[in-house]
């Protein structure tokens, strides 16, 4: 019987180098390999290290040959320095101009997707042996891994003016055949916010900031649950700060209004429990899901966005509470530029997957020490990245926070959402009733018509 013949994964260590050299010879030359590779296109660890590094230091925008990258690999202390600095010398040594290192990248690019296609190849075969899923779903499965490398290797990203104006006439005739309906993406439902709006766009990042106690979860929480309940659209609430079990308790009391205080001290009433089994009964057939994970850096949020779209086409929303309690996918000099990383980051995958993404935002403690209460722009917290990456910025306020006279026995409060922001809107103020015992908002008109309810 023949011995199995142990085969290596394709890569080529001198293509590799080559591709390093060139980047240390020429920032021109690095530029363009950029948009040809990715560090995870190398084979070996320590040019994968290497590219990523200098990646990052053209990012910010500083100066990359062998001298800067060793001191900034160093820096870092991830590596030992000797071997990085011969490396970087080794590497610099072998081409006398940097003129080729673009056809060495596409040596390294083919390499790497001849490897994915055996990875995805032998995860197809895993499958099928596996036998856990239906034929009919291996088959898609395996189609989209497929189709996922044919798309990283033939991806460009210019489109021809004149191949985007038909669809861009066909969204102007839809938009003049709702007949007076302004919403044109995933309504929150929320008349007045929606209205102002036009609900949360598709690819859009929108930002929903305030100071501790206004209320961000709540809504947040109101908004997925109108989205999944209303539109039947999967939602994904990614939650750093709070349990799921937590959260699917204040959902709980929302949707029975039912006091939150009474249901977790034991106070509930008979007709209470009637109230909290149709609630039960409602959620439990809602496509909304949970990740309550409290340590997560955006790619990983990415990773599993991808995942559930592939098995959620529909998928209608994402929310993101809050967005300072995320990290960076790489490490950050500051506070201001790990935001700006994990701002950039959310964009991304909201437009990679054509959703909304509802990110929730603290607020500086600038607001405190005003007269006026009312959240601005600039105080959003950590960094101004924040308000030039969202497509829509909303403060939420509720003006009895800071009423020291307000009755104790008052359990519901006039709160405004003000659109700050809104690239392809206007701005304005919604307004909404916040209801405390059930962490619940309402609409203000809804609220004070009880025939609307």
């Amino acid at each position: 019987m023949p011995v199995p013949q142990v085969r290596s994964l394709p890569s080529s260590p001198e293509a590799e180098r080559a591709v390093i050299g060139g980047c240390l010879l020429d920032r021109n030359a690095l530029i363009e390999v950029q948009d040809i590779l990715s560090p995870d296109d190398f084979f070996d660890a320590q040019p994968r290290r290497v590219f990523e590094v200098m990646c990052d230091m053209t990012r910010r925008e500083r100066p990359v040959d062998v001298l800067t990258t060793k001191d900034e690999l160093n820096r870092r202390g991830d590596g030992d320095p000797a071997s990085d600095q011969n490396f970087l010398v080794e590497c610099a040594d072998m081409l006398p101009t940097a003129a080729n290192a673009a056809y060495y990248a596409r040596i390294v690019q083919e390499r790497a997707l001849r490897r994915r296609v055996i990875q995805a190849g032998q995860k197809i075969a895993q499958l099928g042996y596996e036998g856990q899923c239906e034929t009919e779903e291996l088959l898609e499965e395996a189609e989209r891994m497929i189709f996922e490398i044919s798309r990283r290797r033939n991806s460009s990203n210019f489109q021809r003016v004149g191949d985007l104006l038909s669809e861009a006439i066909e969204q102007i005739q839809a938009a003049c055949a709702r007949d007076g309906d302004l919403t044109t993406g995933v309504p929150t439902g929320f008349s007045e916010l929606d209205r102002l709006t036009g609900g949360l766009q598709r690819g859009a990042l929108n930002i929903l900031a305030a100071r501790p106690s206004m209320g961000k979860t709540a809504l947040a929480l109101n908004v997925a649950r109108n989205v999944a309940v209303k539109q039947g659209k999967p939602v994904l609430v990614f939650s750093l700060e709070m349990g799921a079990l937590q959260l699917a308790q204040r959902l709980l009391g929302a949707e029975s209004r039912i006091n939150i205080h009474d249901m977790f001290s034991g106070l509930m009433q008979g007709g209470d429990w009637v109230h909290l089994t149709e609630a039960a009964s409602v959620l439990d057939k809602v496509p909304l899901y949970i990740d309550d994970r409290s340590l997560m850096s955006t790619m990983e949020l990415k990773a599993q966005c991808r995942r559930f779209k592939a098995q959620h086409e529909d998928l209608g929303l994402i929310v993101v509470d809050y967005l300072q309690l995320m990290n960076s996918a790489r490490q950050a000099e500051s506070k201001q530029q790990e935001v700006a990383e994990i701002s950039r980051g959310l964009k991304a995958v909201a437009r990679e997957l054509d959703v909304p993404v509802l990110a929730l935002s603290q607020l500086s403690r600038a607001v405190e020490s005003r007269n006026d209460k009312r959240p601005q722009l600039s105080d959003l917290r950590d960094s101004g990245a924040i308000e030039q990456d969202a497509d829509l910025v909303a403060f939420l306020f509720r003006p009895e926070y800071y009423d020291k006279d307000k009755d104790p026995e008052e359990t519901s409060s006039v709160s405004f959402v003000d659109i700050a922001k809104h690239r392809n809107g206007p701005t304005g103020t919604a307004n909404l009733v916040f209801i405390k015992e059930f962490t619940r908002f309402e609409d203000a008109s809804t609220r004070l018509d009880p025939s609307r309810m």
